[in-house]
């Protein structure tokens, strides 16, 4: 049988938050960072008179473009869609890594920024945190002396929850210069209580590529689309890579209805911020090890004697889904989604029954 290239033998292959062939039925699902909420009722609407299936779908979704760029305030040349964001963290990487590059992200990170860089032969350096939080202070030293032609950093990160300041981001800009390239992936970031606004770094022309999803506050994780912010002629490069029709005509006219919903959008950060603050607090009076977040999850320890594992597998047997921390390199930790509220009394509701049945 003919072997693969040692770069895709080598690859762990990615590990969704809810297990494989496990179903949520009557069960309560904080393991997918999905939006509890759902799409408005406006993308619904437009999802079930989507076009005919029989015809290829706008290419370049110009209809979609137009819209992001008017929601966001950006160029339509800037921007370019793809098949989620992991398609397009998988383009970069095919776009501008060779064999023997560097490539900096920090740890504990989403997995797959490692995965698209190592696919191309490339060497990944993870600045190491503490598990906790990411080392964003010390990450400008870490790409100055690396020298890498990608940094990809999630803000706010996936799984910490934390965000990188914006001083740190320009101080990185600054390093990379024309040598090499920031990917920021802001899949979180309209859950976050202020966000940074890069438009006058973009049309700048700052080595600065964005990434953004309608998997999280659009609630369209389903039929996966996301987008590439970046200077024009990042978006012509990676757009020679991509392939053709990326997104479904029923992805598109769904999404449009979305981003024009913006009243439906504030009322799900407001339901996630109003949650998330829930959930710390809550986890706080029960003495886990909680860390600030500006998404729309956790990342906290239990209290001894508690594992981490050990505690994913019993609210498991109870319907109730958590992340273990083990897939992110950090087995003491957990991640938990804000869910409605009702879903959020089901977890605390466990914890406490559990906490109670524990010899």
């Amino acid at each position: 049988m003919i072997a693969p290239r040692p770069e895709v033998a080598s690859l762990k292959p990615y590990q969704p938050g809810r297990p494989q062939g496990y179903a949520v039925t009557d069960g309560v699902n904080l393991a997918a960072n999905e939006n509890a909420w759902g799409p408005s009722p406006a993308a619904r609407a437009a999802l079930a008179s989507a076009v005919d299936p029989a015809r290829y779908p706008d290419m370049t979704g110009d209809r979609l473009i137009d819209a992001l760029s008017t929601a966001w305030v950006v160029d339509p040349a800037s921007l370019l869609l793809g098949t989620g964001s992991g398609h397009l963290i998988k383009c970069l990487a095919e776009t501008y890594l060779r064999p023997g590059d560097r490539v900096v992200t920090v740890a504990p990170t989403f997995s797959l920024y490692g995965q698209a860089a190592r696919l191309m032969g490339a060497e990944v350096h993870a600045l190491p945190g503490d598990g906790h939080t990411v080392a964003f202070d010390r990450l400008p030293e870490w790409v100055d002396r690396l020298r890498p032609r990608l940094v990809y950093l999630c803000s706010p990160n996936n799984p910490t929850g934390d965000m990188a300041p914006p001083t740190v981001v320009q101080t990185l800009l600054q390093v990379l210069g024309d040598t090499g390239l920031l990917v920021l992936d802001e899949a979180y970031a309209p859950f976050a209580e202020t966000v940074p606004d890069w438009g006058e770094a973009l049309r700048a022309g700052a080595p600065l590529a964005i990434l953004r999803t309608f998997s999280k506050i659009y609630g369209l994780a389903a039929l996966r689309l996301g987008v590439l912010v970046a200077p024009p002629e990042i978006v012509r490069a990676v757009g020679r890579v991509r392939e053709p029709f990326p997104v479904s005509s029923p992805a598109l006219a769904a999404a449009v209805a979305a981003v024009q919903d913006t009243a439906y959008l504030e009322f799900v950060a407001r339901e996630v911020d109003r949650g998330r603050r829930r959930l710390i607090g809550a986890l706080t009076e029960r003495h886990w090890d909680v860390h600030p977040s500006q998404a729309n999850f956790v990342w906290a320890a239990p209290p001894p004697p508690w594992q981490a594992d050990r505690l994913v597998a019993a609210l498991r047997a109870r319907g109730i889904l958590i992340r273990a921390g083990a897939p992110f390199g950090v087995e003491t930790h957990v991640r938990i989604t804000v869910g409605r509220p009702e879903e959020i009394d089901r977890f605390l509701g466990a914890l406490d029954v559990l906490e109670a049945e524990r010899p």
